[in-house]
């Protein structure tokens, strides 16, 4: 794990170091992160908007669905790698 030292400005805001940003496949536009705090440390959480109108009809079984697909990409998921997941679990039944 790499760590930096990074400021935060007088109202808050924090910036990401290009080299970390590359290594998570972060695109330089404007992101959405959860916010958590785990321990008293600031955990970044990448959110990912999936179009509904592109994937499939929002069911009890397709929230299920991307929830497996999130469990199986784990942390850290891109959006192609949730899409891919939701894919595969519309795919496999």
């Amino acid at each position: 794990m790499t760590s930096k030292i990074i400021e935060m400005s007088a109202n808050g805001r924090l910036v990401i170091p290009a080299e970390t940003r590359e290594t998570l496949g972060l695109r330089n536009d404007a992101s959405r992160f959860e916010v958590e705090i785990r321990d008293g440390a600031i955990v970044l959480i990448p959110v990912v908007a999936v179009r509904v109108d592109r994937t499939f009809p929002i069911t009890e079984a397709a929230v299920a669905s991307a929830a497996r697909a999130a469990a199986e990409t784990g942390p850290g998921l891109s959006r192609s790698d949730l899409v891919s997941a939701m894919k595969r679990q519309k795919n496999s039944g």
